[in-house]
């Protein structure tokens, strides 16, 4: 006598798995769910890539020498400054430390501003009208 098994039919897959074995399956599948929600949230991956840039930047810049740089220039040529900084690291080759400079730049902007929004949002919900 063959016994098929209808994998359509739930009362085939109820009777053929206990309670706990079941709970097992479902808390997987939520857990597996919860790893997924948080792996493609997006400032998770704005935050990696901020630490990895903090991180390449800490060893490719010398941060107490640009700040006694910052010190010697007189106040109003601090923009000048950065400019001319910005275009001798160009012109020496050093495209790379200026990319992920750039690009740590306008990741952290967006940083602030959903940052910015969430805690306009939360604002318009939590406060009463007077």
């Amino acid at each position: 006598m063959e016994v098929y098994c209808n994998l359509l039919s739930p009362s085939s897959v109820l009777s053929s798995m206990n309670a706990t074995q079941l709970q097992k399956n479902i808390m997987r599948r939520v857990y597996y769910a919860y790893a997924l929600s948080i792996a493609g949230h997006s400032m998770l991956w704005r935050g990696i890539f901020l630490g990895a840039a903090a991180v390449l930047l800490a060893k490719w810049l010398h941060v107490a020498s640009i700040f006694s740089n910052f010190l010697s220039v007189p106040v109003g040529n601090v923009p000048q400054y950065i400019a001319n900084a910005l275009l001798n690291a160009t012109t020496h080759g050093e495209v790379l430390m200026l990319l992920t400079l750039t690009t740590a730049s306008l990741v952290g902007l967006s940083c602030a501003y959903r940052l910015w929004q969430s805690v306009q949002f939360e604002r318009f919900f939590t406060h009463s009208p007077s």
